[in-house]
């Protein structure tokens, strides 16, 4: 198996302060991506279509820790990728480029959400993500990434919904839009006047135009029901090109029969474990002492 010499010192220091560093080559993620390419032309690209069997998918040996990896190095690996892309907590910096916190990191309601960077194009790496996720799809190791149903989805081939998917992105945007369709010509000028135009902010932040010219056009009350489908469409596809990537290399490991047999949330937890720990999975990890 592949033999990867992983320093977590530097990747420690660049997430504690990414900005230092924008290329992000010392974080785990960049080192095994790496590590993992071919060496020279006699070395077969990997297919990440291990069985089941295999306990590990390549060899970890971190610099100065002095572990021998039987199997919690490689799976250290996976989790300190993982926490990477989708750090588990909203109060850190984000140390890789690829994901984007959702506006609803604030709300009780699936705040701890991430979406494909709209302004991220490094779509080989994007690609190598979906090769991991289906890996783990056919593995024993899970790629904990928190993913909204809206990605899943789009990953499995389902169709989505701004009603019923991107509450769980961004659950203010869908409720404003609700209500400015329904709103009565008195209160939308009074609460807009003219100040509302055809742009919107994606989930990396940045402001589109989503007519030509449209941060100078306002948005008159006759047209508002155009401009809520304008926006409803930039949203649902800002990550569209990301999550295709990603698509392509989920099916160079799995077949997309396979996925067709599948819901998403089945997929979900193939690929990142099942995040409810049950009182009788707990007996049974236990001994008594």
């Amino acid at each position: 198996m592949p033999r990867l010499y992983i320093n977590r010192r530097l990747a420690m220091e660049h997430r504690d302060n990414p900005s230092l560093d924008a290329s992000c080559k010392n974080a785990v993620f960049s080192q095994v991506y790496e590590g993992l390419k071919p060496s020279d032309k006699f070395e077969k690209t990997l297919d990440y279509r291990w069985p089941a069997r295999y306990d590990q998918w390549w060899e970890c040996k971190f610099i100065a820790e002095g572990i021998i990896d039987q199997g919690g190095g490689f799976r250290d690996s996976l989790a300190d990728m993982s926490e990477e892309l989708c750090p588990s907590s909203a109060e850190c910096p984000m140390p890789l480029p690829f994901f984007s916190r959702t506006s609803n990191q604030g709300s009780l309601e699936a705040r701890d959400y991430y979406v494909p960077n709209p302004s991220c194009k490094e779509f080989h790496k994007y690609e190598w993500i979906g090769q991991l996720m289906g890996a783990a799809l056919r593995g024993k190791d899970f790629l904990v990434l928190a993913l909204p149903g809206l990605v899943w989805k789009q990953l499995t081939g389902e169709a989505v919904s701004w009603s019923k998917d991107f509450p769980a992105v961004d659950s203010v945007l869908v409720n404003l839009l609700e209500a400015i369709e329904n709103m009565d010509q008195e209160t939308y000028e009074f609460r807009f006047g003219d100040e509302l135009v055809y742009t919107s902010l994606l989930s990396d932040g940045q402001m589109v135009e989503l007519i030509p010219g449209g941060s100078n056009v306002a948005v008159c009350y006759e047209d508002r029901s155009e401009f809520v489908r304008l926006v409803q469409k930039a949203r649902l596809e800002e990550s569209r090109q990301q999550i295709a990537a990603m698509q392509a290399g989920l099916l160079k490991v799995v077949p997309q029969a396979v996925l067709d047999l599948l819901t998403w949330q089945e997929v979900e937890k193939k690929v990142c474990g099942d995040p409810e720990i049950s009182v009788e999975a707990l007996k049974r990890l236990s001994e008594c002492l």
